[in-house]
């Protein structure tokens, strides 16, 4: 992830809750640079602002959106939250549970979430029943491995996946698809368009699909699709036609390209 300004930083940390009210306060009004990175009436409404109010976060939002990059903010507290799962600073159950709550936030706000759907929603599901920690105490020791038995069925899994995510999040320069998973070609455009962010009109066709990735989205430099050998056997026409699209992609490219692990040739 590119290096985010400091001063924009400052803002997604409090709207995240990773700094406290008092100490964005004392921020705002020592930062002189901030009459440089917003207007000067909103830098004025902010010395003003009544920061005990319960509105807040929302006149925050209002400054964030209006002067800075909402889908960097949104990135920024994807990439925050992964970083606490991957460190084991929240319980993988609690976890699902803000991953789906995550997912769900950004497809209102900026339609195409920065986690994969099987990561946000997949899981979530799975672990709907099983308890949070602060809850292990109301449990006999029996009765609570029995209760925890999905979540250690899935730690392993989870905690894969966050990685991978939390890596493609941070080297955007490099991106893993697996197509081993796919159920059809709806799928398969479903889920290219959810991985490369291509945009809300995407057609689901291999025409959207070249015009997507030749021009409209920025494209990582290395982008692997996974278990194509899989692919290729229960989707024979497809994937000649995605063969050829590679080849044509990786041809007029000299930087960007994209290659296929498990080809058969």
């Amino acid at each position: 992830m590119n290096k985010i300004n400091p001063n924009r930083i400052k803002f997604y940390q409090f709207l995240n809750n990773d700094i406290s009210l008092e100490l964005f306060e004392s921020w705002v009004y020592e930062n002189k640079e901030l009459e440089n990175v917003i207007s000067e009436e909103n830098y004025i409404d902010l010395l003003a602002f009544n920061f005990k109010s319960r509105e807040i976060k929302n006149f925050i939002k209002s400054i964030i959106k209006k002067h800075f990059d909402w889908k960097e903010f949104e990135k920024y507290r994807t990439i925050e939250l992964l970083k606490n799962i991957k460190s084991g600073n929240i319980e993988i159950v609690l976890a699902s549970r803000k991953l789906r709550e995550l997912y769900l936030e950004q497809e209102e706000e900026i339609k195409r979430p920065f986690l994969s759907i099987g990561l946000a929603i997949g899981y979530e599901s799975e672990l709907d029943n099983c308890l949070i920690e602060s809850e292990y105490k109301l449990w006999n020791s029996n009765a609570l491995k029995k209760q925890l038995e999905p979540v250690e069925w899935y730690r392993k899994r989870i905690l894969e996946n966050v990685n991978q995510e939390l890596n493609e999040l941070l080297n955007p320069e490099f991106k893993v698809i697996d197509l081993g998973e796919i159920v059809n070609i709806k799928h398969l455009h479903e889920t290219f368009a959810e991985r490369l962010y291509f945009p809300e009109f995407y057609g689901n066709n291999w025409d959207a699909f070249w015009d997507s990735i030749s021009g409209i989205v920025e494209m990582p430099k290395h982008l692997t699709l996974i278990n194509w050998e899989k692919f290729e056997k229960t989707f024979k026409k497809d994937s000649k036609i995605l063969k050829k699209i590679i080849k044509d992609y990786n041809n007029q490219n000299i930087e960007n390209k994209i290659k296929t692990v498990g080809n058969t040739g």
